[in-house]
């Protein structure tokens, strides 16, 4: 194991990578729709849990996938418009 003293030539020997290029930035609609994609998937599998093992909930399937199918889509909205403004602004 080989320690560098803690100076400005230390600094020098790692490779600084640059945040801002275009293999580190999303595309906002892949951003969006995997967004949109988790919430609906997670809200989805938690209903489905809930009424398999527990007795928390008793509404059907249709109003599960409605209910989901509008908060991942807001969430994929936003998800995605702030990655558009983000990269807009750089």
């Amino acid at each position: 194991m080989q320690v560098y003293p803690i100076n400005f030539t230390a600094q020098t020997k790692y490779k600084k990578t640059n945040i801002n290029s275009p293999s580190n930035q999303m595309n906002p609609v892949k951003n969006g729709l995997s967004t949109a994609a988790a919430w609906f998937s997670f809200g989805v599998g938690l209903d489905y849990v809930s009424r398999r093992f527990g007795n928390f909930t008793k509404s059907p399937m249709k109003n599960s996938l409605l209910l989901n199918g509008i908060i991942g889509s807001g969430a994929g909205l936003f998800a995605g418009a702030k990655t558009f403004f983000n990269k807009k602004r750089d």
